[in-house]
């Protein structure tokens, strides 16, 4: 297997991840617009949650790839952190903090679609050994993974705030 196959493999996993954690964002939203079963919802972001870190991990996993082999100038500033995104290039609009519980997890469910297509986009450059492009996609892919954590941490306050002292609680069992 050529190293270049193992960061397909993670673009791959990380673009899996991502859409995993749009469709549990996509749930969640859902139950807060009708207004119904908070608890469910709350554990669909979880799950979300653990998609988009493991989604992440995957994308670092890849981009250690390019850094050392140094196919691009900024491969040398991606110094990844377990759980952590690294650096990335900014997305465009401000983050908007004002939005309801439903809007955050849509808006988390987007920016996972679009981490997963340039992560599919990355796949596709460094297979063709255009690894400048892959470095830019991949950088676009965290920017995006980065939005879609703000927005499910600003849902996970906002329910932390308006439905975790009275509110419908779950039980782990």
């Amino acid at each position: 297997m050529s190293a270049n196959h193992w960061a397909a493999e993670h673009h791959v996993s990380a673009a899996n991840h991502h859409e995993a954690a749009a469709r549990y964002h996509r749930e969640a939203s859902r139950h807060y617009e009708f207004g119904e079963d908070y608890a469910h919802a709350a554990h669909q972001a979880l799950v979300a949650h653990g998609h988009a870190l493991l989604a992440i991990d995957s994308g670092n996993q890849a981009s250690r790839y390019y850094a050392e082999h140094d196919h691009h100038p900024l491969s040398a500033k991606i110094t990844p952190t377990p759980h952590l995104p690294a650096k990335s290039l900014p997305i465009p609009g401000a983050m908007n903090t004002n939005l309801s519980d439903a809007n955050h997890h849509a808006a988390a469910a987007d920016h996972h679609d679009q981490a997963a297509r340039h992560h599919g986009h990355a796949d596709g450059h460094g297979e063709r050994k255009e690894y400048a492009l892959a470095v830019e996609e991949a950088q676009m892919a965290r920017a995006h993974a980065q939005q879609a954590v703000f927005h499910g941490d600003e849902a996970a306050k906002h329910h932390a705030e308006h439905y975790g002292k009275s509110g419908p609680t779950a039980e782990i069992l």
